[in-house]
């Protein structure tokens, strides 16, 4: 028995033995895995450095669209209207129109390509309206007589001028101007035909208000004269812009205007005032709009001028007759689309062109519509607000 206690105790010891070796076992391999972990831990990413811009260059402005004529185009307006081929290739008309107060209202006038304003004697205004297709009128009074600087400036685009009588100054110019052609209603037989006389006019404005031209009786007399109309080089009333927008280069950078007020006289200062909405200048004068009783219709243009000429009195004349000189340079101003610059204008001749430049010379550029001329004195008022 003792034997076998003995057995007992050593089988004891051995398995003390093992258990402690177990646990030193177990003891090593627990740091080395905290170290493992320690040195398994990913890295950080590393981020790529960013990369460079390039440096783009700075876009320009996209040019504005061009204008593309979707027909013949006016060359009096720039537009494309329905001019006929046959109206194109002729010669324009200018009419010499009433506009003292008595006379008013007129008829046709809003149907114009182009209208001069000038001085007549007593400081009295006349209109001369600028038509390259006639055809299309209506009524148009009241016709009445000419003067010299009208003719000149009718000259200017080519045009047969039509009138109803005339100063004397008018009637040796145009006995001098073999370039012209002109139909008087008095000395030229055509009252009764191209001009007549309107029964109502007559009786309410008297008897040198009622002469009226219609866009046939034009036409007709047009038709029987024996000169060649023919306009083969069409003397360009202005230098068009050519975007579609209808933007003029020469006033992008102008000062604005939202009213002009000229001065003929201290009785007769007409104005024009800007309608936004529409894009164009509004006629007033006498306090009023001034109407085109025939097409029910106010005085509405795109492009608006003040020119100014030397004017003087004729000396010893009873009729207080004026003389304005058309010719060689002057400056004025351009009004459109509410803004406005300085010009000056150029014409060498009695019969040639009037040339517009902006202040450094360059072409004045106008937008494409119809356009009012008022050609004041050197020294007369033009207000701008």
């Amino acid at each position: 028995m003792r034997k076998s206690f003995t057995r007992l105790f050593a089988l004891l010891l051995v398995a003390a033995s093992l258990l402690s070796l177990c646990a030193c076992g177990d003891e090593e391999p627990a740091e080395n895995t905290e170290e493992e972990v320690v040195t398994q831990q990913p890295e950080e990413e590393k981020q790529p450095a960013p990369e460079k811009e390039e440096e783009k260059e700075p876009q320009q402005p996209e040019a504005p669209p061009v204008f593309v004529p979707d027909g013949n185009v006016n060359p009096l307006t720039g537009e494309c209207d329905g001019i006929s081929d046959a109206a194109l290739q002729r010669m324009p008309v200018a009419v010499m129109v009433n506009n003292i107060k008595t006379a008013l209202p007129q008829w046709g006038i809003s149907q114009a390509d182009i209208i001069y304003e000038m001085l007549a004697e007593g400081r009295i205004t006349r209109f001369l309206a600028i038509f390259k297709d006639p055809s299309k009128i209506d009524k148009l009074a009241s016709i009445r007589s000419s003067r010299p600087y009208y003719i000149d400036i009718a000259q200017s685009y080519g045009a047969v001028y039509l009138h109803f009588g005339g100063s004397e100054p008018a009637y040796a110019a145009i006995a001098a101007r073999k370039d012209l052609i002109n139909l008087d209603g008095i000395r030229g037989g055509w009252e009764g035909s191209l001009y007549n006389r309107d029964p109502g006019r007559k009786k309410s404005m008297g008897y040198e208000h009622s002469v009226y031209a219609t866009g046939q009786s034009i036409e007709d007399a047009l038709a029987t004269l024996k000169q060649d109309l023919t306009q083969e080089t069409q003397p360009s009333a202005f230098t068009f812009t050519d975007t579609v927008e209808n933007t003029p280069a020469s006033v992008q950078n102008g000062q604005s205007a939202g009213k002009v007020t000229v001065t003929f006289s201290s009785s007769h200062k007409p104005w024009f005032e800007y309608n936004a909405e529409s894009g164009t200048w509004l006629r007033y004068q006498y306090g009023v709009p001034q109407m085109d009783a025939i097409q029910e219709k106010q005085i509405e243009v795109k492009n608006l001028l003040v020119l100014r000429m030397a004017t003087r009195d004729v000396p010893g004349s009873e009729l207080k007759l004026i003389e304005i000189t058309t010719t060689g340079t002057g400056d004025g101003y351009y009004f459109c689309n509410g803004k406005y610059v300085p010009i000056t204008w150029q014409k060498d001749k009695y019969n040639s062109e009037i040339h517009y430049f902006t202040e450094d010379g360059s072409p004045l550029e106008v937008a494409r519509g119809k356009t009012f001329v008022s050609v004041v004195t050197e020294s007369a008022d033009v207000v701008i607000e």
